[in-house]
């Protein structure tokens, strides 16, 4: 992880960010979620979605997650190409995990591609393991695998 240059900005991600939400979509994925998608997740309950943006204002990168009942589902994490392998997905992530103390919860887990080998390199290095493996998960039948931070293991015993 390198160290970024410039001063970002974090914050709940707000209506105007879903234009630029969607177009990073639209070029990190395979099978992209729609902006309609993404609108219907702002604001709602049980949900935390976070952005990062550059000092000009520029969307650095996005987080978004569903929880309840102990756990975080991380939905979809993407940064931009300009803003890759300089610690912003790193960012969101500490912002998850900060999250995760908040509301007590145990486990944080997410599905991805496993022919995604730097996605999943990175999230190793967070200390996830493969857990599981849902068959044909994505929309062009590609499997996912599971992957799960179990955080009782990370915190101290009271």
């Amino acid at each position: 992880m390198s160290a970024l240059a410039e001063a970002l900005t974090l914050r709940d991600v707000r209506p105007s960010d879903l234009d630029a939400v969607a177009e990073l979509e639209q070029i990190s994925f395979p099978v992209p979620w729609k902006r309609e998608f993404f609108a219907s997740e702002v604001g709602q309950p049980h949900r935390f979605n976070r952005v990062v943006r550059g000092a000009d204002g520029t969307l650095a990168g996005y987080v978004f997650c569903a929880f309840a009942g102990g756990e975080i589902h991380v939905n979809k994490i993407a940064v931009t190409p300009l803003y890759r392998r300089r610690g912003v997905a790193h960012l969101l992530m500490r912002e998850v995990l900060a999250f995760s103390v908040r509301i007590l919860a145990e486990e944080i887990y997410l599905e991805v591609r496993p022919s995604n080998y730097p996605a999943r390199n990175f999230y190793t290095a967070l200390g996830f393991r493969d857990v599981g493996r849902r068959s044909q998960y994505y929309a062009d039948g590609e499997d996912a695998l599971v992957m799960s931070l179990f955080l009782q293991e990370r915190r101290p015993s009271s």
